[in-house]
């Protein structure tokens, strides 16, 4: 993947004892509808940037591996995702406000922030 894909991460890190078949707090409907509503917003302002789900089972090793522009954390995971080696800065925790209603403001801002730096 290219630097400009930005992660949706909506399920737990594995950990001992969690269930395989745990999938996070959230139906994955939500999930889809929050990564169309804010691939909308950025095809409509024009940032070169793909979103999608994450499909690592919320590995950080191999998210590291991918050098994602962001991820971006759904409600539920600020405490249940390992995010260790991982820059802080790229790393998004919506509340559930921003995550049910799918507002894509906060990932917007970051990602704003972010091109003022480079």
């Amino acid at each position: 993947m290219t630097r400009n894909t930005i992660y949706v991460i909506h399920s737990p890190s594995p950990t001992l004892g969690r269930s395989a078949l745990q999938r996070g707090f959230f139906p994955y409907a939500l999930t889809g509808r929050f990564i169309h509503s804010l691939q909308r917003e950025l095809d409509r302002l024009g940032m070169d940037y793909q979103v999608v789900a994450d499909d690592t089972e919320s590995d950080i090793e191999v998210l590291i591996t991918r050098d994602p522009a962001l991820l971006v954390c759904v409600p539920g995971l600020r405490f249940q995702f390992y995010h260790r080696g991982f820059d802080k800065q790229k790393i998004v925790w919506l509340n559930v406000m921003e995550y049910s209603s799918a507002d894509p403001g906060s990932v917007l801002n970051r990602l704003t922030g972010q091109l003022r730096l480079d």
